[in-house]
């Protein structure tokens, strides 16, 4: 019964937030290749994983109505992972900005190290793996998608990131992350 209310509850919150919309290219199981348009973001720098509380707080200041039109935002998911730890720099943090809100002029952060940008729009290979956000899992997470980016011939360009769907009251079983990974035209 717990099992079928935390289904609920998940398939619930995953219809009313928005998520960045694509075109299925191809699709293997938990892999699959996307096409996206640009996704404007705004992101918070990260100094590794352990730390990324941090970071949530301060863009969650910002879609709360810190920002220099006082606008309150809406959550959307994923939350988006430049993984410091992986790449030994500073990482990053973004949420994704809603769609009418972006199209109306993204309003500008008014905390220190706060931007608006976006994801370059263009096509992905993603990997989509459930459980907790840990080291192990993101780490085998990101070999699977490189080893399957490599047996279907495709061309990587860039760093991995993370994409994390799921508020964290979701149980483990159900939670969905993906890796993504962008790939040359």
């Amino acid at each position: 019964m717990k099992v079928l209310f935390a289904l609920l509850i998940a398939t619930l919150t995953s219809c009313t937030i928005e998520k960045p919309a694509y075109e299925t290219i191809q699709k293997n199981g938990d892999f699959e290749v996307r096409k996206y348009a640009n996704i404007p973001i705004v992101s918070s720098p990260m100094e590794d994983m352990e730390k990324r509380d941090t970071s949530f707080r301060q863009l969650f200041k910002y879609i709360s109505g810190e920002n220099d039109q006082n606008k309150k935002i809406s959550m959307t998911s994923p939350v988006f992972v430049n993984d410091a730890s992986e790449t030994k720099k500073s990482g990053s943090m973004s949420f994704m900005i809603p769609a009418e809100v972006a199209k109306n002029g993204s309003p500008a952060p008014n905390a220190k190290g706060l931007a608006v940008a976006k994801i370059e729009g263009g096509s992905y290979a993603v990997l989509n793996f459930s459980g907790w956000n840990k080291a192990d899992k993101r780490k085998t997470a990101t070999e699977s998608l490189a080893k399957l980016v490599a047996e279907n011939n495709l061309n990587p360009t860039g760093k991995p990131f993370f994409a994390f769907y799921d508020p964290p009251w979701i149980p483990e079983l159900l939670r969905q992350n993906e890796v993504w990974q962008k790939l040359k035209p």
